[in-house]
């Protein structure tokens, strides 16, 4: 049986990465709401955003965790646009 430390320290080993990926696309949303202001485009788009939903949720291994996966890119996404 695993341990909690080296369970944390899995966790903890994610978590790195998650948050280099979070800023990988921070700064991807950040050039595309440049493009948006530079081009007058508005900064919501509902069809992308569900778009984006769909394909992360259809793609999660357990679908026990499709609704917290849902949950997941919705706020991803509602951060994205505040750095737009």
């Amino acid at each position: 049986m695993e341990d909690i430390k080296g369970l944390r320290n899995r966790i903890d080993k994610i978590d790195d990465e998650l948050i280099k990926l979070f800023e990988d696309r921070l700064d991807i949303v950040k050039r595309i709401g440049d493009i948006k202001r530079k081009n007058s485009i508005g900064t919501v788009d509902l069809k992308r955003e569900e778009e984006v939903i769909g394909k992360g949720v259809s793609t999660i291994k357990n679908k026990d965790y499709s609704e917290l996966a849902q949950c997941f890119f919705r706020n991803i996404i509602e951060l994205s646009k505040k750095v737009q």
